[in-house]
């Protein structure tokens, strides 16, 4: 019995040290390749959050304009209209009509603090919607 065992763990091969380095070598490739394409991913999600969010108040500024008769005279009074958690809006941020359409004029940034913002100046949601987050300055429009 003592000799079929030593007879079939002779037979069993493992894996050598260069197979090993083959497969951390493949992976590390993988990650390098993989990581800068998720964090751009994060990026661009974190911008497109603070576009939406600017939206949001756009379309809420003109549910108060409906029920008012009037625009907002700041992001502070769409309180029953618009939810800002997670955002922070710049003081002085206001609403205006251009053309018939309610456009916004403000920064907004991410409540983290991460440095994430745009810079809004007459943006409509046409605008914002069509926006590149890719600008470098991270103004709407350019």
């Amino acid at each position: 019995m003592l000799k079929q065992a030593k007879k079939i763990l002779k037979k069993e091969k493992g894996v050598t040290l260069v197979e090993l380095l083959a497969v951390i070598i493949i992976l590390g490739i993988i990650a390098l390749i993989a990581v800068p394409a998720i964090a751009g991913v994060i990026e661009d999600s974190k911008y497109n959050s603070l576009k939406s969010s600017a939206i949001n108040a756009i379309e809420a500024a003109d549910l108060y304009k409906v029920t008012q008769d009037e625009l907002p005279d700041s992001i502070g009074d769409l309180a029953d209209y618009y939810d800002s958690k997670g955002v922070t809006w710049s003081d002085g941020t206001s609403f205006s009509e251009v053309d018939g359409n309610i456009v916004i004029t403000g920064t907004i940034s991410e409540s983290s603090g991460d440095g994430k913002q745009i810079e809004l100046t007459n943006a409509s949601v046409m605008q914002i919607s069509e926006a590149s987050v890719s600008d470098e300055n991270n103004k709407i429009p350019n």
